[in-house]
């Protein structure tokens, strides 16, 4: 999980190297819970009966006879439609849906502050799955469109956690898929997995927006111990989103420019930062080794389309990506080219909890275990077909 890239940023936030592990790596925390977990998961290996056997279909299209009878509570569908701005963060709305989840602190291994989350455990005795959530962009561990994901972890006795990872990405160095966010993620999968019974075949991470970026991050530093990844409207690269961002005259950019030490112009060290902070630079490392699903909405103009559609590329075999010129295509039309419209199998499957929600499927492409979905819909979350995923997943 450590890498050089890992301590230099530390270095950079005033972090110093606690230990010299017998590999080499520098250390920032004690023995990892994390790593004895990777290797027990790697040393089974991945499921791959699950991954191949249509009679044991984990894909987002397995029809409803194939999925798991779980509980919804939330009446919400999408995160647009609750209550309040996507942005929202307020601990007294998550203490009126769902009180059972506290507020608590975690002690960060790089640089011991204390950093907030979320936690939901009901202290039962069987081993339960982990729902890790990642907040998006623009806000923290409050934000208030997740609460319908702390309501379905609470209603089918899953532990939930919902961390902070300093916050909202406003231009700190510290934050935005800076290294110590990364340890901040792992530090708050390492205390649920201390402080509950968890299924260790039954880790599960979701993000939405730049919470999906670093979904892909965390999954892509830990690909041993997630039985799934949903990564809804990821931003991917961030070079390119900043200068869709300027483009459009969005705050993100300068939030960008301002995290990676500059605007990213090619050649420039705030270039090589970005290109480093992206999800890209180390997604396509766990190819074929993470089961992921990709989830954007066609008409999405905060988060542009070809960045799902280039994550999918970078996680699928060389034969099922898709064609530059067809996403080219895509984002000039707004619509799925015919060519690429042709080797989709939306219509082989079922995808009920999209038509509920009024997002129906227009592009569904599955290569390994990585897949991919286009729906009719902007910058966009559906609670229950991510959840439903991700319940059908077991390392």
């Amino acid at each position: 999980m450590e890498n050089k890239n890992h301590a230099t940023q530390l270095a950079r936030a005033g972090c110093e190297p606690r230990d010299i592990g017998p590999s080499g790596l520098v250390g920032y925390r004690g023995p990892s819970l994390l790593l004895a977990l990777g290797l027990a998961v790697a040393s089974a290996g991945f499921n791959e009966a699950r991954a191949d056997d249509p009679d044991a279909d984990t894909r987002l299209g397995a029809s409803e006879s194939e999925t798991p009878a779980f509980e919804h509570p939330s009446e919400h569908l999408r995160v647009s439609e609750f209550p309040g701005s996507l942005i929202d963060a307020d601990l007294s709305a998550w203490q009126e849906y769902s009180p059972d989840i506290q507020d608590i602190e975690i002690p960060s291994s790089a640089d011991d502050t204390d950093q907030p989350a979320l936690f939901y455990d009901s202290g039962s005795d069987e081993e339960k799955p982990l729902l890790l959530v990642l907040h998006s962009w623009s806000t923290n561990y409050l934000q208030n469109i997740d609460i319908p994901l702390g309501q379905f972890a609470v209603a089918n006795d899953w532990v939930f956690i919902h961390p902070d990872f300093r916050g909202e990405n406003d231009g700190r160095p510290e934050s935005m898929a800076s290294e110590l966010v990364i340890s901040d993620m792992e530090d708050a999968l390492e205390y649920a997995l201390e402080n509950a019974n968890i299924d260790e075949s039954r880790i599960y991470l979701l993000g939405y927006s730049g919470g999906a970026m670093n979904a892909l991050h965390l999954a892509s530093r830990n690909p041993d111990v997630f039985a799934g990844v949903a990564a809804w409207v990821p931003v991917y690269d961030l070079v390119t989103w900043y200068e869709w961002s300027v483009e459009r005259d969005e705050d993100y950019a300068d939030e960008i420019a301002g995290a990676c030490g500059g605007e990213p112009r090619e050649g420039t060290e705030a270039h090589a930062e970005c290109v480093e902070r992206s999800a890209r630079a180390h997604l396509p490392d766990v190819a074929g080794d993470l089961r992921v699903l990709i989830a954007h909405g066609i008409e999405d103009d905060t988060v542009p389309p070809d960045q799902g559609l280039h994550a999918f590329n970078d996680l699928a075999d060389e034969e099922d990506r898709i064609p530059q010129e067809q996403i080219d295509q895509l984002m000039e039309d707004g619509e799925v080219p015919e060519e690429l419209r042709e080797r989709s199998t939306h219509d082989d499957h079922e995808f009920p909890h999209f038509a509920e929600a009024e997002a129906p499927v227009l592009l569904y492409l599955q290569s390994g275990p990585a897949e991919l979905v286009l729906f009719d819909g902007e910058h966009e979350m559906l609670y229950r077909p991510g959840l439903e995923w991700l319940g059908r997943q077991q390392r």
